[in-house]
């Protein structure tokens, strides 16, 4: 039964991701399958840990922990910044970059052959290229006018510029992560105080419990939040930005070797040396798959 169901499950997910391929969508799988795991992580404990899982919807703590924590983020940051952060979630941690060095690297080396047959295929091509930098570094090229030294320049500039921005949305989170654990704690002290009032009164003792348990939810919302959610997502946008500035040095280098001319087995070689030896291999496997 557990194999068949397995099997079951591994169907469906392929069917899946092939229903996502034919839409046009990327996903990051990994970051899906950490945000489903985290959930069920989450889920399991409470279910196994308590005889009833009604304890944890505990609207105070809730509301203490998240509303505490948005007030605390806007009191840090402007209003725009979470409109900002909400779309970098949507395209970064969830779009897929396991194939971005690959596709650089091939439209690059495909644009230093094309050059050498057609001296306007670079202004062809520049709206059809899916690496966003590339494409923009392309079209200075092509607009023409700028020096080779200061085209470089400003695209370092624009590189670091990138970066910057890419540091402070990752920045953001990481700041939110500190928010919900004090929060937390925070409901979990008003909790004790409401419960502190209780003793004196009638049946004490029977209430002790149940009022501590209901008191320690806000901690674990806190601490669920923070570890499971905000810091993850901060961890893998400064991964993800990581990334990001390699590909951009790939282009700048790439884009010198092309208006020097330069053969494009030379340039794929060149930009091959960004990638680590596997890294290499693989983009030699899925080349010879594609032919």
């Amino acid at each position: 039964m557990r194999v068949t169901a397995f099997f079951k499950w591994n169907i469906l997910c392929s069917r899946f991701r092939l229903i996502i391929l034919r839409l046009g969508w990327t996903m990051n799988f990994s970051s899906i399958t950490g945000i489903i795991a985290a959930l069920a992580v989450v889920v399991i404990g409470i279910v196994t840990s308590s005889k009833s899982a009604v304890v944890f919807l505990d609207v105070h703590g809730i509301l203490i922990v998240i509303g505490g924590t948005a007030a605390a983020g806007l009191m840090c940051f402007p209003a725009r910044s979470f409109v900002r952060i909400g779309k970098v979630f949507i395209n970064k941690f969830i779009g897929n970059y396991s194939t971005r060095n690959e596709v650089v690297i091939n439209e690059i080396v495909d644009l230093s052959k094309g050059l050498r047959e057609n001296p306007n295929y670079l202004a062809d091509k520049v709206k059809s290229l899916k690496t966003p930098f590339l494409a923009d570094a392309v079209q200075l090229l092509v607009l023409g006018g700028i020096p080779d030294e200061a085209l470089d320049e400003i695209l370092v500039k624009r590189a670091l510029t990138h970066s910057k921005r890419y540091d402070y949305d990752a920045g953001v989170f990481k700041t939110l992560a500190k928010f919900p654990p004090a929060f937390g704690l925070l409901g979990t002290t008003l909790g004790m105080i409401s419960l502190l009032q209780q003793l004196g009164g009638k049946d004490a003792q029977k209430l002790l419990g149940p009022a501590m348990a209901v008191g320690l939810v806000a901690t674990f919302y806190g601490l669920t939040l923070a570890n499971l959610i905000l810091i993850p997502i901060a961890e893998n946008l400064s991964v993800i930005n990581r990334d990001d500035e390699t590909i951009r040095m790939m282009v700048i280098d790439g884009l010198r070797m092309i208006r020097r001319k330069e053969h494009p087995k030379i340039v794929e070689e060149h930009l091959k040396s960004y990638l680590l030896p596997h890294e290499r291999e693989e983009l030699v496997k899925s080349k010879r798959g594609n032919s």
